[in-house]
Parts: structure tokens; sequence; C-alpha cells
């Protein structure tokens, strides 16, 4: 299927994304450096089922604070003609999108956090530099990605969103939430590790968790299932196909992680 650029301006500013498919929209959002590349391994089995748009974030800086992200978000939606939306954020993307689906819960009809940030997790400046390093040798066949991807952004851009990331907690707003959730994390996640997850299902009580053996980046690191989870999500028919049940609300996949990383703890 044929995946159209498109460029929409927002703010004065002009930005591209893909959209491709037919059916509800999804719209995915990327992580901090990241772009519309980063969901490219899922995104052929999504547009199979739904009408899929993937955004490139703007760069953050004096005219854009990271703060304004969702904001933007819900001006890029607007442009778009887009009322109600599946939203489905990775990382500093998740935050996003939690954000907005707490401030504008009825344009948000489903919600699916992969490794969101949002909720503190407690690491130091120093301790978080080593996770990121960790992150960065898990993906390391995608590293041209990665540091083209930074490289456009800019280092001031990455530093606002960094400080940004690390500083925000949205434990009290997502009581606002109403969409149902899904949250997905992967058991060797060094950036944003796993235990995490148990305090977003605490502010989210609702919300679904399926655990994959992959790290950071689901998208690369174990693309199919996490395809099929975000499609049995969408199509409201989540299913455990692992039949490993560890907890209320809580299910493993199984993932690609590395043989040699440490389990995360639950």
């Amino acid at each position: 299927m044929v995946v159209e650029v498109r460029e929409l301006a927002v703010d004065g500013t002009s930005i591209e994304y893909r959209v491709a498919g037919q059916g509800e929209p999804v719209v995915l959002v990327h992580g901090l450096s990241g772009s519309w590349r980063w969901w490219q391994p899922v995104l052929e089995p999504l547009l199979q089922h739904h009408r899929v748009y993937v955004l490139d974030l703007p760069r953050l800086g004096a005219r854009l604070p990271a703060g304004e992200l969702t904001g933007w978000l819900g001006r890029w939606l607007d442009t778009a003609a887009l009322e109600r939306v599946d939203l489905v954020g990775h990382s500093l993307g998740g935050l996003v999108a939690a954000e907005f689906a707490a401030e504008q819960p009825q344009r948000a009809r489903r919600l699916a956090l992969v490794a969101p940030a949002g909720i503190p997790c407690g690491n130091t400046v120093i301790s978080r530099g080593a996770r990121l390093l960790g992150t960065l040798y898990d993906v390391r066949g995608r590293l041209p990605t990665v540091v083209g991807d930074a490289v456009r952004a800019g280092p001031f851009s990455l530093l606002r969103g960094a400080l940004f990331v690390s500083d925000r907690d949205l434990s009290a707003e997502l009581a606002s939430v109403h969409a149902r959730t899904l949250l997905v994390w992967g058991d060797h996640d060094r950036l944003l590790p796993a235990r995490i997850a148990a305090e977003w299902q605490r502010v989210l009580p609702g919300s679904r968790l399926v655990r994959l053996h992959c790290g950071h980046v689901p998208m690369w690191e174990a693309p199919g299932e996490l395809a099929s989870c975000l499609l049995a999500f969408l199509d409201e028919e989540l299913v455990d196909k692992s039949s490993d049940e560890i907890g209320p609300g809580v299910m493993h996949g199984v993932g690609f992680g590395g043989d040699d990383d440490e389990p995360a703890a639950r």
C-alpha cells in the first residue's frame, strides 16, 4: 500500500506527516529525537486495518517549548480535521499522547502507550546517561536512523526534551483519561525500567499491560509482537497469545530481547 507524504502548516511551520490505509484514524507519535521512521516496522500491519497518520514532531526551541507539544498536537489534529482518534505514543510521544487524552478526553478514543515517559523513575543524570548508552546498544542495528534523526533535531532540541521528560509527572492528571488504555513495556527497557509500569497501572486502573521480551524500542526489537498487540487492542480484542498470565491486567508476550539481558524487576 502506498504511503502518502503530506504537509500541514501548524503555528506557521510546515510539518511533514505520512498517511495511508482506511478505517478509524490512528495517530502515531514518536519519542525524543525520533521520527516517523521509528514506526516503519509496524506500519504495514496497522494500515491494513486503519487509517494511519504518522507524525514528525517539530523541533523544540524558543518558539515551541517542550511543554507545548501537547497543545501543538491538538492544533495539528484540528488542522488535519481529525476530531476523535486513537493515539499511539512511544516514550516522549507517549507522554504527549497521555497528556492530550487527559486534557481533551472527548477526542481520544483509545490510547496505546509504548514505554511512555511521564512518571519519574528516580534516575540521576549520570544513570540516565548510562541507560541511554545501553538503549543505543540494544538498537545498534538502527544507529544510522538514530544518529540521522538526532542530527536533524539538533542538540538544543534534544536537551530541552530530555530535561522536560526528566521533570514531568503526569500522575495527578491521568485521572482525567477516559480512553481505553493499553500499556506496552519491554522487560529489558534500560531507559525507562519496566517497574514503572506498575505506577502507570495504579493511576490508570482500567488499563491493560503487555510485557514484551525486549528493550525500550519494541518497534525495532519486537515489531511483529508489538503490531499484533496494537491491532488486537485497536480492534477491541486484546488476547493473551502466550497464555502467561502474571497478574490482573498484565500479560506477557514472547519477545526478542537478548539472552544476556537481565530480567526487569516486577
